[in-house]
């Protein structure tokens, strides 16, 4: 989970020269045996176009090259997040307008020993 959240943060932060970055951790489903966690990495950075959105769970794969150029990184951030929700059976997305930010979020479950609450919704 760390590493999920290091990943998509880092992102965010390094998009966004100005506005914000927000983090939102909700409970999706809960039942007696695990608990599915949505996590949420909304920022007002530079956002991504559509055609490129597809796309960027690949490995070694950016937006374009000049957000390589100037941005730098690997292009592996995201598709590590992708392997490590599909590791806890869960699935990654993005919401993003060119120029007005975007969203990124992952699903997780998490398994409960017997008995645990591990969260509780409130209203």
């Amino acid at each position: 989970i760390r590493q999920i959240l290091t990943n998509l943060i880092g992102n965010a932060i390094k998009f966004t020269a100005q506005g914000q970055v927000s983090l939102h951790i909700t409970v999706d489903e809960d039942s007696a045996s695990d608990t599915t966690l949505c996590v949420q990495v909304q920022d007002t950075g530079i956002g991504v176009d559509p055609a490129s959105q597809e796309k960027l769970f690949t490995p070694f794969t950016q937006a374009d090259g000049s957000t390589t150029r100037r941005y730098g990184g690997t292009g592996l951030g995201l598709a590590i997040v992708k392997q490590l929700a599909q590791l806890m059976g869960g699935v990654v997305g993005v919401e993003s307008v060119l120029g007005k930010g975007s969203t990124f979020w992952c699903t997780i479950q998490l398994k409960k020993r017997s008995g645990q609450v591990l969260l509780r919704k409130t209203a």
